[in-house]
């Protein structure tokens, strides 16, 4: 045998021999790692998620936690793919919920400061009545300018009324304002009829006006809204309908 096959055999053998001890030590290896497993098993967790409780979903290992991805994908019921060298997860679309629109309670500051000014409009409109009723006829025809005047501003500072009522609040009080405009103008007429239905001798009686259930009520309505505006919180009152 030559000098250069002796030497091949040599390293051949040394190899071989290295080789086996390596698979040795690795094979008791894997044995002491498995009978150390087999001695201190995974210490299994409950996962409390949202005051859920899932049981067995942790595994405590050398102190830590883990949690099996496709587990935690099902308890979210979340979306799990694999892509290579990524683990995609994927969490469920928001529930959209339609929040309920506010709304806006009590009555708006436009609106109070619009109803008020109707009411005093109004009031001048019920004391030029008032004027016409002890003027009866000698002073009826040159006072029936003066109260279709005073019944355009009421009307118009009930349109503004209007314009400015936006809450529930504001909606339900603009309808007490619309029939204390509708009585007044309704006293309004009947004033002016019975006026126009008097000889030159005869004339009204303001007690008789004072006794007119229709005035009471106009004048108890225009109390009653007046107070609740300045209040700032919707009533209601039969003196109003």
């Amino acid at each position: 045998m030559t000098d250069t096959e002796s030497a091949r055999t040599n390293y051949v053998h040394d190899t071989m021999k290295k080789l086996s001890y390596f698979l040795s030590v690795s094979a008791l290896s894997l044995v002491f790692a498995a009978s150390a497993a087999a001695q201190n098993p995974p210490q299994k967790l409950t996962l409390v998620l949202n005051g859920r409780a899932n049981d067995g979903a942790v595994a405590q290992i050398d102190g830590r936690s883990y949690v099996d991805v496709e587990t935690l994908a099902r308890i979210l019921n979340a979306t799990l793919s694999f892509k290579p060298g990524r683990v995609i997860l994927t969490g469920p679309a928001a529930e959209t919920v339609a929040k309920p629109e506010h709304v806006v309670q009590g009555f708006s500051k436009e609106f109070v400061r619009a109803g008020i000014a109707q009411l005093a409009e109004m009031r001048e409109w019920k004391g030029a009545i008032s004027s016409a009723i002890r003027s009866g006829v000698a002073g009826g025809n040159w006072l029936a300018p003066l109260l279709k005047e005073h019944r355009s501003r009421a009307a118009e500072g009930l349109s503004l009324a209007s314009v400015a009522a936006k809450t529930e609040s504001d909606l339900k009080a603009l309808d007490l304002l619309k029939s204390e405009f509708t009585n007044l103008g309704d006293w309004d007429s009947q004033t002016q009829s019975t006026i126009q239905s008097l000889n030159a001798e005869k004339s009204l009686s303001p007690l008789a006006a004072q006794n007119d259930p229709l005035l009471a009520k106009i004048s108890e309505c225009g109390n009653f809204l007046n107070a609740m505006l300045v209040g700032g919180e919707f009533a209601d009152s039969t003196s109003c309908h």
